[in-house]
């Protein structure tokens, strides 16, 4: 092994052992008309392995959550999680390291809530409750009309795709899941990395982000690691090309860093009624939370190639994305 090689692993070693506390990465913006004033992020005491199911809450084997007590972040570290360049200064989104916070008019979103009314104070929609979605006669109209609201944000028409409205039980640590290793029965993801567009490693970055709407009645929360994917490959001490095959896609570097750096915190974003998050979802660990929620959690879900610039118009925006 050549001198070189053996300075690499040294350096790489150390600046795996010194990231315990919070990072440069993934930068949140805020949009003007989004509220300014009240507390809107957290930061979690790490995140654990140590997970107590309930009998109706159970989760996949190996899960991670965030670790409790939240606290405020310092100022120092806030500096850090929002992007200090306004809004109207921006030229370009980086798709697949920026994560927004942007406000629909209750114009826009009126339609859809009517629909929704019934089951928006309810404290556990059922299944059966929310059936009559797929077929009210102005259920199309008034997803199209959000539609053309989130267009405003598309910085490409290409594949834009609705992925529906989503309704989850109020009080949960995080909310998505599905079947595991052929278990019947669904079992939490907790902290976890989607792959709609099962692209490699190397090219998440320019995966397909989404646009997620809180039509619920209540605040909700986006959960997400600041550091995108290939940050934490940097920070395991891998580097590329020689680890980067072996990590081809790149859906087990999440799980990695969370057992090397388990006090490395996790942020909780607040997302009031009406507004909505954008985020790489494909680079990002993240989740979704309702711990303080007493009602149900309803959320309207696109995929496409979202952003937020000064310059937005209806229809896409004249932009390049980075």
């Amino acid at each position: 092994m050549s001198s070189f090689q053996l300075e690499t692993i040294w350096v790489n070693a150390m600046l795996v052992k010194e990231i315990v506390e919070i990072k440069k990465g993934i930068q949140v913006f805020c949009d003007a008309n989004t509220d300014q004033h009240s507390s809107r992020i957290w930061l979690s005491s790490g995140t654990t392995q140590e997970i107590e199911s309930a009998s109706d809450i159970i989760y996949r084997t190996d899960a991670f959550l965030p670790r409790e007590p939240w606290r405020e972040p310092s100022l120092t570290e806030y500096s850090l999680l929002r992007a200090n360049e306004p809004i109207l200064n921006l030229s370009s989104w980086d798709l697949g390291s920026s994560i927004g916070v942007v406000r629909f008019p209750n114009e826009v979103l009126a339609p859809l809530e009517a629909i929704l009314e019934n089951i928006r104070k309810s404290s556990a929609a059922t299944l059966e409750e929310c059936q009559f979605l797929d077929t009210h006669p102005e259920r199309e109209n008034a997803i199209a009309k959000v539609m053309k609201h989130v267009e405003r944000y598309c910085l490409s028409s290409n594949r834009l795709q609705l992925l529906g409205i989503q309704t989850t039980l109020p009080g949960l640590t995080t909310v998505t899941s599905g079947y595991h290793n052929s278990i019947p029965k669904k079992r939490y993801d907790g902290m976890h990395l989607d792959s709609w567009d099962r692209d490699t490693l190397r090219r998440r970055h320019k995966s397909r982000n989404r646009i997620c709407i809180n039509l619920g009645c209540e605040e909700r929360y986006f959960l997400f690691i600041n550091l995108t994917l290939m940050d934490m490959f940097h920070a395991l001490g891998l580097s590329d090309p020689e680890d980067i095959y072996k990590n081809y896609r790149g859906t087990s570097i999440g799980d990695k860093f969370m057992k090397s750096y388990p006090s490395y915190p996790v942020v909780k974003l607040k997302v009031a009624p009406g507004e909505a998050y954008i985020a790489p979802t494909e680079n990002v660990i993240h989740d979704a939370s309702t711990i303080s929620k007493k009602y149900s959690d309803i959320t309207l879900t696109f995929l496409g190639y979202f952003g937020i610039l000064p310059y937005a118009k209806d229809g896409i925006l004249d932009c390049v994305m980075t």
